[in-house]
């Protein structure tokens, strides 16, 4: 073993060590070193009762291999299922010329809990006993243009997280496979996308990959217009299996598509300026096969598409936008505010697409989901290239800024209130099939931080002609430093969802914190989950936690269980 002390940092180095327990040898490490800054392991245990598996005890370990290296295993044994074992490694390298960062955890069991214990998964099939899972993430930058992205989660079945992990699948209910490179010009970008289907219990639009060139805006000779322009090759595939079992012909296309757009900025006055746009996207399709779920398809399925199709749509708008502000030598020493400026940007934008008439020519592949965001204005930003509509509409927007100076320098912001109306001539179906209305839809977004201690945003949209609220997200942030934080968040979809969720955490002492959770359908008028608990600091390292979780309605999770958690102190 030997001690070093140099310009990187110190670190403790042990070459051709074996592990013995008397005489008999059980295992060698044939090089480790450790660095005093670093984190030497991580050790995450949760231990409880749970009446769908019984008592249990989840590990999660990692040693150090190298100065960027820790690897382990997940260990866990369950007495109603038995037991789930996995290798687990995560890795951070830097360098003067690259950086790269992941994490890989992995889990497989052979589940003995019985057919009505393992139940079935979301496409209504038996579970299976052998079970396993594989979560993987991956960033790899090398210098300042050069970047690859990966995501890779596979289940055997869509509940195996659910069931095993739950921690993993509160974060990421709908795994998504993808894997991105892309190289950064000066102007110009340059990417290749592909997002895979490893599991056949989702509908995945599997792209294998696109390949994309985007021209950034830049300036149009010296005319004072600015253009943008981009250009990909993607094959597009969807392979319905179980999702549709009546339909034996999967959807595909190779698709070609190109976007430009040229806009110029005009001073009006120091406060109005006026940006007059146009493009165009052209899309080339080719070996195309059918897709069953397209809204503009007629007639009963299957439906036959024709080999090859184009289309044509083109942009035509203008976006007019005012600002004003207002000072005022406000202030108030409770809230930290050292003058309150106001700024207000009100606008009106205008979009026209031409229509791409027969639409029925797609196999529609990227289709348009189910949001109640405000959608995109500009032609050359729409993700559902395959169902691009006519378009004739007005948008217009409010947006007021309230912001105090700091005390060091800048300015903060204490308030934001937004409202936005959207106007259309020509009407396409709305999300629920219904016609949408000239009036289409009115948002309302407001955010409120004054002060450290309090937050509050709120985000709306209301169905303006009948002024039916049709979405609500709330969420409220109270805090008292480190002693205690109440949240309070809300979530409403008109005949979807209407739910209420209340979260509270005390600090009693400089070990013990109390924590508690608590969630209520509005629906069915019942509490859907409730969570009291205890975090206690073992140490300056570890931290115990313990709970109880009541349930109601839950689809796999049992109505009552509890559960203890030794980990390392922030590891969050």
């Amino acid at each position: 073993m030997r001690y070093v002390n140099e310009g990187d940092g110190e670190y403790v180095s042990v070459d051709g060590a074996t592990f013995r327990i008397g005489r008999v040898p059980f295992f060698y490490l044939p090089s480790y070193r450790h660095y005093f800054s670093g984190t030497p392991y991580l050790l995450d245990i949760n231990a409880g009762s749970d009446g769908d598996l019984g008592y249990y005890i989840q590990t999660t370990n990692l040693f150090p291999i190298t100065s960027w290296l820790r690897a382990g295993a997940n260990l866990d044994y369950y007495s109603k299922r038995g037991l789930l074992a996995g290798p687990t490694a995560q890795y951070v390298y830097n360098s003067s010329s690259q950086s790269i960062v992941g994490a890989l955890s992995t889990g497989a069991i052979n589940d003995k809990g019985s057919q009505a214990e393992r139940d079935v998964d979301t496409l209504g099939r038996q579970i299976r006993s052998s079970r396993n899972f594989m979560e993987w993430r991956h960033k790899h930058h090398i210098g300042e243009r050069f970047t690859a992205t990966a995501s890779a989660s596979y289940w055997s079945y869509s509940d195996v997280i659910r069931d095993f992990r739950d921690d993993i699948f509160d974060e990421n209910q709908r795994p998504d496979n993808f894997a991105e490179v892309t190289y950064a010009g000066d102007n110009w970008i340059v990417s290749a996308f592909g997002r895979f289907r490893p599991t056949d219990f989702q509908l995945v639009q599997k792209r294998a990959p696109e390949a994309r060139f985007d021209l950034l805006p830049i300036p149009f000779s010296n005319t004072g217009a600015y253009h943008r322009a981009s250009a990909s090759y993607v094959q597009l595939n969807e392979d319905f299996g179980r999702n549709a079992p009546n339909i034996t012909v999967e959807g595909e296309s190779d698709r070609f598509d190109l976007t430009y757009r040229i806009e110029r900025p005009v001073l009006l006055t120091k406060w109005l300026t006026l940006t007059p746009l146009a493009g165009a996207r052209l899309t080339q399709y080719e070996n195309q096969q059918i897709d069953p779920f397209s809204p503009f398809l007629s007639g009963p399925s299957p439906v036959s598409v024709d080999d090859s199709f184009r289309r044509e749509i083109y942009e035509l708008g203008f976006d007019l936008e005012a600002r004003a502000y207002a000072s005022y030598p406000t202030l108030n020493k409770a809230w930290r505010i050292d003058g309150l400026r106001h700024l207000v940007r009100p606008s009106l934008r205008y979009r026209y697409f031409s229509d791409p008439k027969d639409v029925n020519g797609i196999a529609a592949i990227d289709r348009q989901v189910f949001d109640l965001k405000r959608p995109l204005l500009d032609l050359s930003d729409l993700r559902n290239v395959d169902q691009i509509a006519q378009s004739h509409l007005v948008r217009l927007g409010l947006e007021n800024l309230f912001q105090t100076r700091t005390e060091a320098y800048g300015s903060r912001t204490l308030a934001e209130l937004n409202f936005y109306q959207d106007i259309i001539s020509e009407k396409n179906l709305r999300y629920d099939e219904d016609k949408e209305d000239a009036y289409n839809a009115t948002w309302v977004e407001f955010v409120l931080n004054p002060a450290p201690w309090l937050k509050f945003n709120l985000a709306s949209r209301f169905r303006t002609e009948s002024l039916t609220l049709e979405g609500l997200r709330t969420g409220t942030t109270i805090k008292s430093g480190e002693i205690w934080k109440l949240n309070l968040s809300t979530d409403f979809l008109e005949k979807r969802t209407n739910q209420y969720r209340l979260g509270y955490i005390n600090l009693i002492n400089e070990r013990h914190t109390f924590f508690t959770d608590l969630s209520f359908d509005a629906n069915s008028n019942k509490f859907t989950k409730f969570r009291l608990g205890m975090r206690t600091q073992l140490g300056g390292t570890w931290e115990l936690l313990y709970g109880i979780t009541f349930r109601e309605g839950a689809r796999r999770e049992s109505d009552v269980s509890f559960d203890m958690q030794l980990r390392l102190a922030n590891t969050e």
